[in-house]
């Protein structure tokens, strides 16, 4: 999984975290932070004996059980990390990939726990010592600064209780998935001390332990803590019972918690506002917080006006096409076609991508070219082959229509000439109203219990466990944005054949084409949101299979390694899932009961 770094959005986020409540009664309890500090210490000593263990080229045994130790010591503080020190979170606990850093337009090379996972499972290569030494310590050195950082950071109650829900929130997306642990398959072992921290953590204000919500998070937790330790399969493990049935009451009870307590939420531009209780609520996501400032911000009035424009083929250069030719709303904003076609009716290069829930992403495009929806809407219609239009004509022409220029005043609130931010803004304003979050799978985690079929039910089951579908197209929006904290999408190299034959890879060197420098993006592609699949077909960047049953085949012989391509860097496991085709036919019923519609 390659990641893309969103650095101006963590400087906001952070600052504005640390910043918000800055009361005096705030900066006179420290005790949230001196317990973080104790903790941090019980991280260093297991990561201390893991050096000394590698030094002295310990047996095997040994050298894994200090690094499990260690990352059960990390996830207890896991929600305090995450939540104050993105950076340090992303750098100590991300994949064991190398992160794309467009700022500095390189890749910084893979560290951090997976890193070193990577090297001790399935077996230690005897000759790698000294590449795991380096980076053990480069994982103490991260730990020092967690340390020093929580030294000077002041933690309200708000904001721990904050970032226990979000915690509650990443063990669901990221923890019981298998995401942090790709390689040694422990996810439940983490899990359960991301639940033990919580736990750990709450038992240490007295002041909370009379209120009801309390004793619920207390039994909630030692319930969910008793399942994981069962040992239980992990390609036979309930994940929507666990979800529904633990995860799901214990976030609400954090968030009643804090009601009860009468501690204010934090009023700030966050992914998931502090008062929503549930990940799988309709409105749960806060779509502001993906734009720059507010005049960003959608309005009904604008959002018409955007849907408008959508189909207006006055946008285009010689009025033959709009928005909608090759983006229709009965196809969840796709053509249908295997690639979309340019002016003159030849194919383009690659599939229309579905504009439903477009707006999830850091990054627009297959090749993720464009940062917002405002610049995807004016690279297609200036684009030659797609609409040939010029935007500074548009507005001039736009401004000549009395309907038009009125309604722009009317929704931009100005007396000026219309401007082409402002015609960018009113179509990527409809784009982003085009995700609803109301399929069956979302009723159902809403409690209408009746929307999911028992095979729909295994399916989803099989897409977080055996199917590991879960690992890159991240609940619950299902895309490549890395939930619950949405800082950062996800690129992946698959390694997509040319046809459907499957003998010869792709030519389409993807997002490289735009980084010629980073030949680690070589074939490199957005990973699209898996909801309203079964209406966005044909699939992948080329629209090589038609069915979601030539899809799944693909993922289950292990991408275009599994296929005998030769895959530069291809970022999905080429190991075979051995899925069968009752299984397979399961994961494809549960993905179409994403459909919207």
């Amino acid at each position: 999984m390659l990641n893309i770094k969103n650095f101006s959005l963590l400087i906001v986020l952070t600052s504005f975290i640390i910043g918000c409540n800055k009361t005096t009664s705030d900066y006179k309890d420290i005790s949230n932070s001196n317990y973080l500090i104790v903790q941090v210490d019980s991280l260093s000593k297991p990561i201390d004996e893991l050096i000394i263990a590698i030094e002295q080229k310990s047996d095997s045994t040994s050298i894994r059980n200090y690094f499990i130790e260690s990352r059960e010591a990390y996830k207890k503080i896991e929600w305090a990390v995450s939540y104050f020190l993105p950076h340090t979170a992303s750098a100590i606990n991300g994949p064991a990939l190398d992160k794309l850093d467009l700022d500095e337009n390189k890749f910084i090379p893979a560290e951090g726990f997976q890193k070193v996972e990577e090297l001790l499972f399935p077996e230690i290569d005897k000759e790698g010592f000294s590449e795991l030494l380096i980076h053990a310590r480069k994982l103490k050195n991260a730990v020092n600064g967690i340390r020093k950082n929580f030294e000077v950071i002041t933690i309200s109650d708000a904001m721990a209780l904050e970032a226990l829900k979000l915690e509650v929130f990443q063990i669901t997306t990221l923890g019981i998935t298998g995401f942090d642990t790709p390689a040694s398959r422990l996810q439940f072992v983490e899990a359960t001390a991301s639940l033990q921290g919580i736990k750990d953590f709450i038992n240490t204000k007295e002041e909370w332990k009379s209120t009801k919500a309390f004793v619920a998070i207390n039994t909630l937790l030692e319930k969910s803590i008793h399942i994981l330790q069962s040992s239980p399969s992990k390609n036979d493990f309930n994940y929507l019972g666990f979800i529904i049935e633990n995860l799901v009451p214990l976030s609400r009870q954090v968030v009643a918690l804090q009601k009860e307590l009468k501690i204010p939420f934090l009023e700030y531009n966050q992914a998931i506002k502090g008062e929503i209780g549930s990940l799988f609520e309709e409105n749960a996501i806060n779509i502001n917080s993906f734009l720059p400032d507010s005049s960003y911000y959608a309005t009904p009035a604008k959002i018409a006006l955007g849907k408008e424009l959508f189909f207006d083929k006055k946008l285009s250069k010689n009025g033959d096409r709009n928005c909608a030719s090759c983006h229709h709303p009965e196809k969840a904003f796709t053509d249908g076609l295997k690639t979309s076609l340019d002016l003159a009716g030849k194919p383009l290069q690659r599939n229309a991508l579905s504009l439903n829930y477009a707006a999830y992403y850091h990054g627009q495009f297959w090749d993720m070219r464009s940062v917002t929806l405002e610049s995807q809407s004016s690279d297609v219609i200036t684009n030659v082959d797609e609409m040939h239009g010029n935007m500074e004509d548009i507005v001039e022409h736009l401004n000549k229509d009395e309907v038009y220029s009125a309604s722009f005043k009317k929704v931009f609130n100005t007396t000026k000439p219309i401007e082409v931010k402002q015609l960018e803004n009113a179509l990527a304003s409809y784009v982003r109203s085009l995700a609803v979050f109301k399929s069956r799978f979302d009723l159902y985690m809403r409690g209408d219990y009746t929307q999911l079929s028992d095979q729909e039910k295994r399916g989803f089951n099989l897409f977080v466990g055996k199917g590991q579908c879960a690992t890159c197209h991240f609940i619950p929006v299902f895309n490549g944005t890395v939930s619950p904290y949405f800082r950062s999408s996800e690129q992946e190299i698959l390694g997509v054949p040319k046809d459907i034959a499957g003998t010869e890879l792709d030519s389409d060197l993807g997002r490289y084409v735009f980084n010629t420098d980073l030949e680690q993006l070589k074939h490199s592609f957005k990973t699209p949101t898996l909801r309203n699949i079964n209406e966005s077909g044909p699939y992948m960047h080329n629209g090589v299979y038609n069915t979601l049953e030539e899809v799944m085949d693909f993922y289950n012989k292990g991408g275009g390694i599994g296929l005998g391509l030769e895959v530069e860097n291809q970022t999905l496991p080429d190991a075979p899932l051995d899925l069968t085709d009752e299984e397979m036919n399961a994961i494809i019923a549960f993905m179409k009961a994403l459909s919207d519609s």
